[in-house]
């Protein structure tokens, strides 16, 4: 095949790679990170109850498991879980703000808290806690006023709700929120509401009392189930057989998983391809980017791996997740503020050919050119490398804590290695198609000798530089607008 075919076929393959997607499903239906809560009111006659719902994910439950294993032997035991049940109930109780005309209720426990841990990803626990409460409502008739608020901020992301009903003998005569739970309880979320979930924390309501009034019914949905989403592909591999062939076709699967996960929207694939456009990248460079992704995202997460292990009660993994992604945008920012310069420096030289100052007249002196290939540096690819994998997965966050519960650590550790591989085979494998393109494209007999032509080979530089600049800033301020 000659150049030529060799560069469509390349820029076909970047295309299908680039247009292609494939994720890893969470058990969890709001991400693996999430706590999710719930406030549920009643309002009767003569008092008011509140159901609190907590569903916490797989990673804070793992956390929470920890502190509810007080003594530290790997069980927990009924008094534990009472124990652990009656104090998390007693926050919620300290957080929520009851009122009625402007009086504050004072809430008391009612029934005995319900603890429960639903099946997560890989055989991993969710955590589920609902709190009882309920409060007398002064005497009074006509319209009043009721208000609902939970102060409750724990700096984990997740689904907030607040409902208001009316038990029978109480009409509602307007409410800012819903009757009835849009999740079933945080039991059934809406697929439609899932990326942008409800961040409801207070409700208010009019309400007023009939004897004759119709009851409006409070929906209790059946008991907790599992969300009927599928398991992490990925956390499943480590409660598989351990046998030669078994391991090395689970360790081959978590390289594909790896692949899959790059290819997915997100992961920098198109900043690789606009930056080494860019910067005239070479396969060594190619190289080094796909080692650099690898070893990173595998670093990173064995570190989060740890803290979450160590100081899980203490660490809003999230947080971290939002704040390593503040540092891979502004990182890639920077480089694309670099190619900016280094293109609009050339621009200056000649933008031309190359040349310093151009002669009309015939004499033999050395032209100082550029030097593309130098341009691009080692610790420019390393640097985007970084950006690439600096923010861990949670799907291979939960292989670590999987591997680590049921004492597996060291394949779950391989198998965490080899998604980190199969990511950086397709950022690497996206580097080297670029650079055939680019290199391709730059071939005098492909190009046409219109000067439109050449005017839009010599702005390339430039316009990736601002691609790379202005994915960088959407990245940074995404991630700060989730840290507010």
């Amino acid at each position: 095949m000659n150049r030529s075919g060799r560069g469509w076929t390349a820029a076909g393959l970047a295309t299908l790679a680039i247009a292609a997607s494939a994720g890893i499903a969470s058990a969890h239906p709001l991400g693996n990170y999430t706590v999710n809560r719930g406030v549920e009111v009643a309002i009767g006659p003569a008092a008011v109850s509140v159901r609190y719902i907590i569903d916490m994910a797989e990673i804070p439950a793992f956390s929470e498991i920890q502190v509810i294993d007080a003594n530290g032997d790997g069980r927990a035991e009924a008094r534990e879980l009472s124990a652990y049940a009656a104090a998390a109930c007693a926050r919620v109780q300290d957080a929520l703000e009851v009122r009625t005309e402007g009086v504050s209720l004072r809430l008391t426990a009612q029934g005995v808290p319900q603890l429960s841990f639903p099946a997560g990803a890989g055989g991993l626990s969710t955590l589920r806690l609902v709190c009882g409460f309920t409060s007398p409502l002064p005497a009074g008739s006509g319209s009043r006023t009721f208000a609902v608020r939970d102060t409750t901020d724990d700096g984990h992301v997740g689904w907030r709700e607040v409902t208001i009903a009316a038990d029978a003998g109480v009409i509602l005569g307007g409410s800012d929120v819903p009757s009835v739970s849009g999740s079933a309880e945080l039991t059934k979320y809406p697929i439609n509401s899932l990326q942008t979930p409800p961040d409801i924390r207070s409700g208010t309501a009019m309400f007023r009392l009939s004897a004759t009034a119709a009851a409006q019914a409070v929906v209790t949905p059946d008991a907790p189930t599992r969300r009927g989403t599928a398991d992490d592909p990925l956390a499943a591999l480590v409660g598989g057989d351990l046998t030669p062939l078994a391991a090395a076709a689970a360790l081959f699967l978590a390289m594909a998983l790896g692949a899959a996960h790059a290819v997915s929207p997100g992961h920098g694939k198109t900043l690789v391809a606009a930056y080494l456009i860019g910067s005239q990248g070479s396969m060594r460079h190619a190289a080094t980017l796909g080692i650099t992704v690898a070893a990173t995202h595998t670093a990173g997460v064995f570190v989060l791996g740890a803290a979450t292990l160590l100081i899980g009660q203490f660490l809003v993994p999230e947080r971290v997740i939002e704040w390593l992604s503040i540092g891979s945008g502004a990182l890639v920012v920077l480089l694309g503020a670099g190619l900016v310069v280094r293109a609009l420096r050339r621009t200056r030289i000649d933008p031309e050919d190359g040349h310093e100052h151009p002669h009309p007249h015939s004499h033999s002196h050395p032209h100082p050119h550029p030097r593309p290939a130098a341009e691009l540096r080692r610790r420019n690819v390393v640097a985007l490398g970084l950006a690439g994998g600096m923010v861990p997965s949670a799907s291979a966050l939960i292989v670590l804590l999987v591997a680590i519960t049921t004492g597996r650590l060291v394949f779950g550790m391989l198998l965490i290695v080899a998604f980190g591989a199969g990511m950086a085979l397709v950022l690497g494998g996206l580097a080297v198609v670029t650079t055939l393109v680019r290199t391709t494209v730059r071939t005098p007999s492909v190009l046409t000798t219109h000067p439109l032509a050449r005017t839009l080979v010599r702005s390339i530089p430039l316009v990736s530089g601002l691609a790379v600049t202005v994915a960088g800033l959407s990245v940074t301020i995404g991630a700060l607008a989730r840290f507010a």
